[in-house]
Formats: structure tokens, C-alpha cells, sequence
């Protein structure tokens, strides 16, 4: 797709995937606009180009203008989601499922209402079924086996329930092409680094760079296992798959992440070396492993779309812990 001068509407284009998408396509020429409702995501995080980009502080559980701002995209990229640490999805399992819902179905009405072709859809690993990561060497999940359904988190079923909703439209005849990516563990510049809130990269670094005035605890065993995709790789495969969508009616879904795993502590043991600390790691097993294991098979995107992440776990680590150093020294939050 030629970039230059389109129109694309990004819902949480203030947040971290969305922020680096933003910028990657104001610097390809489109003209971008962003609806966030700011409860994760902030504007300065889009401060270098906040000139060139329109904004609406929007909640999108109320549908109420919805169309006016989205009509006459060429593209929609759907990336605003009920956001959160696992305390959050385990805790408050009814308020993310229906929140999610309630946005999933306002964006896709508005879409189909304002007759938009080109619809991308974030969906999560998280809608695997939860006994397919239950082991610590797991096998690579193929995008079928999110069926028969049964995720351990409403999150996930909630995004399962968003694909369907896409798929069913395409069914009833509405005129919708549209891209379904399953991200996995993407991480990057900018992520939440806050101990209680943020993801394991951002949160390890922030507890090297800090240690020995914060300790550098891990919650669970260490044994568990997660695979990690750079949010540069990430922003090219969802170009890729709205290039496509060009010729095909539905791309997805996709696996979107990295051919790779590692344990939890490997992850804390590769900081630790780049922080050069002689640091103790103190593991917390009284907090419940819920997945074991999360790996995904990402060769359908390779052969569908010729894209798989190139950046390596070691020099994206180095990246993220210089980032949040940065951060932290300059008192500056997340996405930023």
C-alpha cells in the first residue's frame, strides 16, 4: 500500500503499540488520527509529532461520535483494548471482559456504518487455550488450535469473541476486508517500567537500574517460559498485513511475535549482565503461575506476508534497559 496521504484512524494511538505506529506512518506521509480515552496511554508519548496528527480524547465504550470521526478513513487500525498487569485481568475478570466487548462492537459498528473497507483487528495470544500452556517447554501454537475455546482470561476470550464478530460480518456480506494479528509479548522504547503495573522487561530493568534501594524480586518460580517480539518488527507486520488486505479479504489471523523462547529468569539473569550489578534475585513463589509456557508458531505470517521480527532478544533487551534507565534518570513515565 501506498502510505502517502491516507487517512488512518488509530484507536489507543496513545498508547505503546500505537505511539510507534503513529510515528512509522506520519513518517510514510498518511495522515493520522488518533481516539484514546488516555487512561493508559498519554500524549506526550506523541509529542514529536503532535503537529501532524489529530487527536480525540474519546471513550469508546460510548459509541456517541464515533462515526463522525471515523468517517471517510481509509483504514482503521482497532488497537485500544482494557489494558493491564495479570492482577488485573484475574481480579477484575467481569469489568475486562465487558469492557471490552461493549469497545470491540462500538468500533466495528462505526466502521461498518461509515462503509470503511480496511479494518485491522489487535487481537492476543491470550486467546489459546490455557492447557496448551501449561508446560515450560511447550509446543509451538498454531493458529487453529485457538479452538475448541477455553482461555484462562476473560482478556483472551473477549478477543476471541472480537475476531468471530469480524468474521461473521464478512459472512452477512458486509463490504469489510480486514487483518486479525495475535500479538505476543511485544515490547519496546516507551513501555510501562511502573513495578506494580508494568510488563517483565520494562519492570526487570527498571529493578536492576534501581537495585539495591529496590530489590529485584520476580514473581513465581523463574521456570516459566514466554517468547518476545520487538515493537518494530511488530509495526511492520501489521503494514504488512493491511498491504495485503489489498488482495485478500481476510489476513488472520496471524501469529505475530518471535520464533523464540525463554525462561523468566533467563530474562532477569540478561539484564542483570547488562546492568553490570552484582545483584540477588529473590523469586516469590506464593504467587500463582497461571501460564506455564506462552509460544506461538509465527510461520504463517512469514509465508503470507514474507515478514518475521529480525531484531534479537539480547540487543532488544539492551534497548529497553537503556530506555528505562533514560526514563527513570529523567523522571520521565510511560510512553514517552
Amino acid at each position: 500500500m501506498n502510505w502517502e496521504n491516507k487517512t488512518i484512524v488509530i484507536t489507543g494511538g496513545a498508547g505503546f503499540i500505537g505511539s510507534h505506529l503513529v510515528k512509522r506512518l506520519v513518517d510514510h506521509g498518511s495522515r493520522v488520527i488518533v481516539v484514546d480515552n488516555l487512561e493508559r496511554g498519554k500524549l506526550s508519548s506523541l509529542s514529536s509529532v503532535k503537529d501532524k496528527v489529530g487527536f480525540f480524547n474519546k471513550d469508546l465504550k460510548n459509541p456517541s461520535g464515533l462515526k463522525d470521526i471515523f468517517k471517510g478513513a481509509d483504514v482503521v487500525i482497532h488497537l485500544a483494548s482494557k489494558v493491564g498487569g495479570i492482577g488485573v485481568y484475574t481480579s477484575r475478570p467481569y469489568e475486562v471482559f465487558n469492557d471490552m466487548v461493549q469497545i470491540d462492537k462500538n468500533v466495528l459498528d462505526a466502521v461498518l456504518e461509515c462503509g470503511i473497507e480496511n479494518y485491522f483487528y489487535a487481537s492476543s495470544a491470550h486467546v489459546y487455550p490455557i492447557q496448551l500452556q501449561q508446560t515450560i517447554s511447550p509446543a509451538a501454537i498454531k493458529e487453529k488450535e485457538a479452538y475448541p475455546a477455553d482461555p484462562e482470561l476473560s482478556y483472551g476470550m473477549a478477543k476471541l469473541i472480537g475476531e468471530k464478530n469480524i468474521q461473521y460480518a464478512q459472512k452477512e456480506g458486509k463490504n469489510l476486508k480486514a487483518g486479525i494479528a495475535r500479538f505476543i509479548g511485544i515490547y519496546g522504547e516507551g513501555q510501562d517500567y511502573h513495578l506494580d503495573t508494568g510488563s517483565v522487561i520494562p519492570v526487570f530493568s527498571h529493578r536492576a537500574i534501581r537495585y539495591p534501594q529496590v530489590p529485584f524480586e520476580v514473581w513465581g518460580t523463574g521456570r516459566e517460559t514466554r517468547s518476545y517480539c520487538y515493537v518494530g518488527d511488530a509495526v511492520e507486520c501489521i503494514l504488512r498485513m493491511i498491504s495485503k488486505m489489498e488482495y485478500d479479504s481476510l489476513v488472520g489471523p496471524l501469529n505475530v511475535g518471535k520464533q523464540e523462547f525463554v525462561s523468566i529468569k533467563e530474562i532477569a539473569e540478561k539484564i542483570i549482565a547488562i546492568s553490570g550489578k552484582d545483584i540477588t534475585i529473590k523469586f516469590d513463589e506464593s504467587k500463582e503461575t497461571l501460564i506455564w509456557g506462552q509460544w506461538c508458531d509465527c510461520s504463517a505470517a512469514k509465508r503470507i506476508l514474507g515478514w518475521e521480527a529480525k531484531t534479537t532478544f539480547d540487543d532488544g533487551l539492551k534497548i529497553i534497559y537503556s530506555d528505562v534507565k533514560m526514563r527513570l534518570e529523567n523522571g520521565i513515565s510511560t510512553h514517552e
